[in-house]
């Protein structure tokens, strides 16, 4: 049995709140999506994106006649085929929105995804925001950032402490809006009783280091509890950026 909770909060900064999220708790689907772009124009894309992959994935589950517009490979399981599909659709329907209205032009959102299905838990993501697990008393970064700053990271050029405070650290280099086409990797892991993800947008781990958010998560009564303490963490310590949160646990 999977519990669920999510929170969003516009900040101490900001005045529109470009973060979006669905709980879907009948199909196990939980999305978290982070809008960019000027004036309404993200807010315009996190809701289109994280609704266009909800309605795909419940279609999906509808129907055995489902049309694939961008093919399927008999090589992946069938969840990774829905949710690569399904992330697809979402920028392909954001990279519309934005050519019909000039006040749209050049959107964009992250978007991170996590689909329940028995005792197995496939995910994938474009863009900054992530999906973490705790479990075993340590916390993992399922998803690796789709940043500029990742890159450099990964390559050795800065360490993850230099990141927190680099300028350039809000680049991604993939998100959902981007005119070519993407390939959202999907992957799966296996949860155990007493596992406990959390999706969340950059405005909290800009804020709050990786060893405070294990912290709250395991020191949190239920997701409700865990996500009021994220949300006011992430605000007391600037609260500069829209931040929201999203757990899901699995019961003991």
């Amino acid at each position: 049995m999977f519990l669920s909770s999510a929170l969003s909060d516009v900040g101490r900064r900001r005045e529109v709140n470009e973060d979006f999220f669905i709980l879907n708790r009948q199909y196990q689907l939980f999305l978290l999506a982070d809008g960019m772009g000027g004036h309404t124009a993200g807010e315009v894309a996190s809701e289109l994106a994280a609704n266009t992959v909800e309605r795909f994935v419940l279609l999906a589950g509808e129907t055995d006649e489902l049309t694939w517009p961008f093919g399927y490979s008999v090589r992946l399981p069938y969840e990774h085929n829905v949710l690569k599909t399904a992330f697809q659709l979402a920028n392909t329907r954001v990279t519309e929105a934005a050519q019909e209205s000039p006040e749209y032009a050049g959107m964009g959102s992250t978007l991170v995804a996590l689909w329940i299905r028995g005792d197995l838990a496939f995910f994938s993501h474009l863009g900054d925001s992530r999906l973490y697990l705790a479990r075993n008393g340590g916390l993992e970064q399922l998803t690796a950032d789709h940043s500029l700053i990742q890159e450099q990271i990964s390559k050795g050029m800065i360490t993850p402490e230099e990141a927190r405070h680099n300028p350039f650290r809000h680049v991604v280099t993939q998100a959902i809006g981007q005119r070519e086409r993407i390939d959202a990797q999907v992957q799966e892991i296996g949860t155990t009783p007493g596992d406990r993800f959390l999706l969340c947008s950059d405005g909290l781990t800009d804020k709050v280091p990786d060893e405070q958010i294990c912290k709250m998560l395991l020191g949190s009564e239920s997701p409700e509890a865990a996500c009021r303490t994220l949300v006011d963490s992430a605000n007391a310590a600037g609260g500069d950026d829209n931040v929201t949160v999203v757990c899901v646990w699995r019961s003991q």
